[in-house]
């Protein structure tokens, strides 16, 4: 399915604990000189308009990036928001693309991939409009993310992560990322691998099983492999109820009912040192202003 446009939920929720993470990786993987290749498997168009229709339609960069960027930030979390604060004061939020494209050094490789149409000429033209002299090397794919990572790993440089952010729209999507990941990891052992999941309730099932394949299948490639799960909620889990038409537009407006996503998280396969105890930091720090729960 081809339907999926981010825009809809640039700066949400989700977005704030992926990039944070994203930014981490980052952050640590520039500490030594050495060239790394990255790879994104589900680009997106890289750059969203927050004063874009779709945007605004849903509200969620509102309740989202918007609703914390005026808090107290942790010394943990300044990487992060000092470098999207310079997006959102000009009305953008940066996609995971871009927030790569900004931190990858000259020496470095990032290779992304974007199967939709549009979303791939948006980010064709986005990459193209921000890279400069300075800018790591970039290859655009307009194919599978699934199919790329598998083709292209491992990369000539060893060092390396890659970024997994599928769309959830089909079943398929949590059995390709648990295949895809253990099969990766097998043969590219020191690969960082971050994978961004949702967390919805009539998916519980397909969820775990996808994580506990994942964590079963690369402690069997390397039993001593250090793997971290973070996740963020902004709602309790048994938060959405499934409702009749009738019954949603008879409901009062701050009644209506909760979303389904009640929240995210982020598993991340040779996760880099202190990036659970950091990023429980900034899960605490963020989660009370972020979440839908009666306070």
């Amino acid at each position: 399915m081809l339907s999926y446009q981010h825009i809809f939920h640039a700066g949400n929720h989700a977005d704030i604990l992926k990039h944070y993470v994203l930014m981490f990786v980052l952050q640590s993987l520039n500490k030594k000189e050495k060239p790394y290749t990255f790879f994104d498997t589900h680009s997106g168009s890289g750059l969203y308009d927050l004063l874009d229709n779709r945007s605004l339609k849903t509200g969620e960069a509102e309740k989202g990036i918007l609703s914390v960027m005026s808090l107290s930030i942790p010394q943990e979390a300044k990487l992060y928001f000092d470098y999207v604060s310079k997006y959102v004061e000009n009305k953008k939020y940066p996609g995971s693309p871009v927030i790569e494209l900004d931190n990858l050094r000259t020496q470095d490789t990032l290779i992304l991939s974007e199967l939709h149409p549009q979303e791939f000429q948006n980010l064709k033209e986005n990459i193209n409009n921000l890279k400069n002299k300075n800018s790591c090397s970039v290859q655009v794919h307009n194919r599978s993310g699934w199919e790329m990572i598998n083709a292209l790993t491992p990369p000539k440089t060893k060092r390396g992560a890659v970024l997994i952010d599928p769309s959830y729209e089909t079943i398929s999507d949590y059995e390709d990322a648990a295949r895809t990941i253990v099969s990766v990891n097998k043969k590219w052992n020191n690969g960082i691998i971050m994978l961004w999941y949702p967390l919805l309730n009539h998916r519980s099932n397909e969820i775990d099983t996808m994580i506990e394949t994942i964590i079963n299948g690369c402690k069997k490639n390397n039993p001593n492999i250090e793997i971290e799960n973070l996740q963020l909620l902004v709602n309790e889990k048994d938060s959405h109820k499934e409702v009749s038409l009738e019954e949603y537009r008879n409901s009062a407006e701050d009644k209506k009912n909760p979303p389904r996503l009640y929240g995210s998280g982020m598993l991340v396969i040779n996760a880099p040192w202190m990036l659970k105890e950091q990023g429980e930091v900034f899960i605490n720090a963020f989660s009370k202003q972020l979440s839908c729960r009666d306070q």
